[in-house]
């Protein structure tokens, strides 16, 4: 984990956030459509949960094991999904997680890795 000052705090959103991303995969769907292409919320959890968790650890090693937790997340979740009555299983849903861990993964690598010490240090200032 990177040297953060708040560690506990990042650390807990980020699991609320895939509490969040497990819920929304599990429940009853709503009888309303939030947005109407399944695909890109789905592409869009699994990029966020990508980014969040790369924000607190460096990329020896853990970026690999963040991206192949997440894809194991998405397709977890989706092979339960076809257990349940309310929700089926679908192998682009897992394309759709997998393509936005991929994406987050880069983009990490790239840009925005250990984004969470920026915002520390903006906060703190």
């Amino acid at each position: 984990m990177l040297s953060l000052r708040f560690p506990r705090v990042w650390i807990g959103l980020g699991w609320l956030l895939v509490a969040g991303v497990s819920l929304g995969s599990l429940l009853p769907p709503p009888d309303f459509d939030i947005v109407d292409n399944d695909k890109l919320v789905h592409f869009g959890s699994y990029f966020l949960l990508t980014i969040w968790f790369c924000g607190l650890y460096d990329k020896r090693r853990n970026y690999i094991v963040i991206a192949a937790v997440l894809i194991g997340l998405g397709a977890l979740l989706d092979l339960l999904q076809g257990a349940t009555s309310t929700r089926h299983f679908d192998i682009y849903d897992i394309l759709a997680n997998t393509i936005g861990v991929l994406l987050g993964f880069v983009l990490a690598l790239v840009l925005v890795g250990g984004w969470c010490q920026t915002v520390e240090r903006w906060l703190t200032k």
